[in-house]
C-alpha cells in the first residue's frame, strides 16, 4: 500500500484539494466500509473548516474556524446594526442551567472567550447579569445572561458570518397554485411575504441590540425564488428547489429562515440548503431520523413529527383507547367503544411519521388501526380526496379520525364528512383558530387537538409585548406574527449560546445547549441531545365554534383541555393523566 497524503507546508485550498484526490484513489481500492471510515477521519482531523458539499452528521471542531468564502448578491437588509461594548472576557461560555447544559465552549487562539454565561457583569440588553438570569427580561425562552462582550470575535468564523454580520436568507413564495390554495383557506389564508417580513425585521432590530452575538448582528436578505413550494410539496419541479437553495448560499448565507405562514419552506428546500451547507430553520412535518440525518443543518422551532405522533399515541393509549367515543357527533359512535382510523399525506416523511403514530399505539396498548389512509398534497385534488376519505373512514367504521393532515385537506375532508352524514370525533393538527373556522363547524364541534398554543388576548402574548417593545407606535402586520417571533426568538438564542466562534458546529452546541424555559406562549423549550427542536410539552384543546377566540376575537376558537394542562411530549402515557379516563374536553 504505496499511498500517503503528505499535507506539510501545505495551504488549506491545497488541503482541500489534496483530501479529494486521496479518497478518489481510496475509492477506487478499497471495499465502501473503509472509503466511509477514510472520509470520516479526514474531515474530523484534516479539513474540519470545510463546508460539506452534503450532509454529514459529524458535529467535530467546537473549537475551530469555519471556512469563509462565496459572493454576496443584492436584496433588501435589515438595517438596525447592534452596538459593541465593553466587559467580561472570562475563559468558556456556558449554556447556562437547564435540559441543555453542556460544556463551556473552547476558542481557537486569537478570539476572545466570551464571559460564562451567568457571570456577573452588564448585558447589552441592560440587565444585571447573574446565574440562572436570563438575556432579556422579557422572554422566558432567551438564554441565560452573557455579560457585554468585548475583544475579537475571530471575523470570518464560517461562511455567511464576518467580523460584523451573520446574513440569514428568506425565500419568498412563488406558486401558481397558491390562488386555489388560498381559496380552500378562506379567511385562514396569511398575508404577503412583506407583511411577514416586516415582523420578522421588527424583531430581529431589536435583538441585534440586545442579545449577545459577540460584535456581530444578523443581517436578512430576501430573494425571489425560481421554485414552485406547492409544486415541491407534492415532490414536482424539485430543480426549483435546489436552484433557491444554491442561491441563498451565492447570497452568502449562514442560515435561511424560509419558514413563514406561506409555507415558502419545503422538504425538498431545507434538503437542499443542507446539501449546499447553510443551515435551516423551517423543517416542519419531518421526523426525528430526517433531522439525523441533515444533521448538522437542520433545524425546527416546531416540534418534530416523530415527538408529536409519540406523544399523541400515547395519549390516546392512557385517555381514549377501550372507552366510548363520547365526543363523536353520531349518538351511534357515542355508545361505541372506539375504533381508530389514521389519515396523513402520502410523501415519505409523513409516512414515517404515520408509521410511528400506529406503532406507538400498538405498543403501548395493543390497538390496531381500523382504518389507514392516505392522500397526495395536491390543491387541485384536496376536494375528490376529502370526499375519498370521508367514504373510507365511514365504511370502515371509524369513531375517532385520527388527521396528521395538511391545513387545505382538513377544511375538505371534513366537508365532506358533513355531506355524506357521518359525524364521528376528530383528532386533528391544528393549525391555529382562523383554519378550524374554515372546516365544517358540525365536525370541528366534535375535534380535539394538540395545539402549538392555546392563545391568550394578543395584548398579553409575549410576542405581541415584544413587538410593541420594537415597533412602539405599530402593530404587526401579518395575522400571524406569533411564528416571526418564534422564528426570531430560537435564531438568536441559539446564536448568542454559539459563542464568538461562530459555525456549524457551535451553532448547534448553542441549540442543543438551550436553557429549559419557563412555560410560556410556545410551551416549555429545552435543548439536550440530539434536540432538533425544543418542543417539551403541549396542550391539549377543543373546537368550540361559538366562542370568540383570543386569538383574534374572532367567533370560533380552540379552548384548553383538562383546566390548560400541559402535558410533557414524547412515548410517555402515564404524562397523560389518569389510565382508562376520557379527556375533559367540551365542558365534560
Amino acid at each position: 500500500m504505496n499511498d500517503k497524503l503528505d499535507l506539510s507546508g501545505t495551504s488549506q485550498a491545497e488541503v482541500e484539494a489534496a483530501v479529494r484526490r486521496y479518497i478518489g484513489k481510496v475509492a477506487r481500492r478499497y471495499s465502501p466500509v473503509l472509503i466511509g471510515l477514510v472520509v470520516l477521519l479526514l474531515v474530523v482531523w484534516l479539513v474540519p473548516s470545510v463546508t460539506p458539499s452534503k450532509p454529514t452528521n459529524v458535529s467535530a471542531g467546537l473549537g475551530q474556524d469555519a471556512g469563509t468564502g462565496g459572493t454576496t448578491g443584492s436584496a433588501t437588509e435589515t438595517t438596525v446594526a447592534g452596538t459593541t461594548g465593553s466587559g467580561g472576557t472570562a475563559t468558556g461560555s456556558a449554556a447556562g442551567g437547564g435540559a441543555g447544559s453542556q460544556r463551556a465552549l473552547a476558542v481557537p487562539k486569537g478570539i476572545t472567550a466570551a464571559a460564562a454565561a451567568g457571570s456577573g457583569g452588564v448585558t447589552r440588553s441592560g440587565v444585571q447579569c447573574g446565574p440562572g438570569v436570563r438575556q432579556v427580561p422579557w422572554s422566558v425562552y432567551a438564554p441565560i445572561c452573557v455579560p457585554t462582550y468585548s475583544g475579537n470575535n475571530g471575523g470570518a468564523t464560517a461562511y455567511g458570518v464576518t467580523g460584523d454580520t451573520i446574513t440569514v436568507t428568506f425565500r419568498r413564495t412563488n406558486s401558481t397554485e397558491e390562488k386555489a390554495a388560498f381559496s380552500i383557506a378562506g379567511s385562514a389564508a396569511p398575508g404577503s411575504d412583506d407583511q411577514y417580513l416586516a415582523d420578522l425585521r421588527a424583531y430581529v432590530d431589536l435583538f441585534n441590540r440586545n442579545y449577545e452575538l459577540y460584535g456581530r448582528r444578523v443581517v436578512i436578505k430576501d430573494y425571489q425564488p425560481q421554485g414552485d413550494n406547492l409544486e415541491e410539496d407534492q415532490g414536482r419541479q424539485l430543480a426549483g428547489a435546489q436552484a433557491d437553495a444554491q442561491k441563498a448560499h451565492d447570497l452568502g448565507a449562514f442560515a435561511d429562515l424560509s419558514q413563514s405562514p406561506s409555507l415558502a419552506a419545503t422538504i425538498p428546500y431545507e434538503q437542499d440548503l443542507a446539501h449546499v451547507g447553510v443551515i435551516g430553520i423551517g423543517a416542519i412535518g419531518v421526523t426525528e431520523s430526517w433531522f439525523q440525518q441533515y444533521a448538522p443543518y437542520e433545524y425546527s422551532y416546531i416540534i418534530n413529527a416523530s415527538k408529536g405522533a409519540q406523544g399523541a399515541g400515547a395519549a390516546l393509549c392512557q385517555r381514549a383507547v377501550g372507552l366510548p367515543a363520547i365526543f363523536a357527533g353520531d349518538a351511534l359512535y357515542k355508545n361505541q367503544t372506539r375504533k381508530f382510523g389514521l389519515v396523513a399525506p402520502d410523501g415519505p416523511e409523513y409516512q414515517k411519521a404515520a408509521d410511528v403514530f400506529a406503532q406507538t399505539m400498538q405498543k403501548d396498548c395493543g390497538v390496531v388501526m381500523a382504518k389507514r389512509a392516505s392522500y397526495t398534497i395536491d390543491v387541485s385534488r384536496f376536494a375528490d380526496e376529502g370526499t375519498s376519505l370521508a367514504a373510507q373512514m365511514k365504511a370502515a367504521g371509524v369513531t375517532t379520525v385520527l388527521c396528521g393532515c395538511d391545513p387545505l385537506i382538513e377544511i375538505t375532508f371534513s366537508q365532506a364528512a358533513d355531506g355524506q352524514a357521518y359525524h364521528p370525533e376528530w383528532f386533528v393538527t391544528s393549525y391555529y383558530d382562523p383554519q378550524g373556522r374554515e372546516a365544517s363547524q358540525n365536525e370541528w364541534s366534535h375535534a380535539i387537538t394538540a395545539p402549538p398554543a392555546v392563545f391568550v388576548p394578543r395584548a398579553q402574548r409575549e410576542s405581541y409585548k415584544v413587538f410593541k417593545i420594537a415597533r412602539p407606535t405599530s402593530d404587526p402586520q401579518e395575522k400571524y406574527f406569533d411564528l416571526a417571533y418564534e422564528n426570531a426568538v430560537y435564531l438568536f438564542s441559539a446564536l448568542q449560546n454559539a459563542g464568538p466562534n461562530l459555525n456549524v458546529a457551535t451553532f448547534q452546541h448553542g441549540v442543543f445547549s438551550m436553557p429549559q424555559s419557563g412555560l410560556g406562549q410556545f410551551g416549555t423549550w429545552a435543548g439536550g441531545p440530539q434536540a432538533f427542536d425544543p418542543a417539551v410539552d403541549g396542550p391539549l384543546a377543543y373546537w368550540d365554534p361559538n366562542r370568540p377566540a383570543d386569538f383574534d376575537g374572532v367567533k370560533g376558537a380552540w379552548v384548553a383541555c383538562e383546566g390548560g394542562k400541559y402535558f410533557t411530549a414524547g412515548d410517555n402515557p402515564s404524562a397523560y393523566g389518569p389510565a382508562h379516563t376520557q379527556f375533559h374536553c367540551f365542558g365534560q
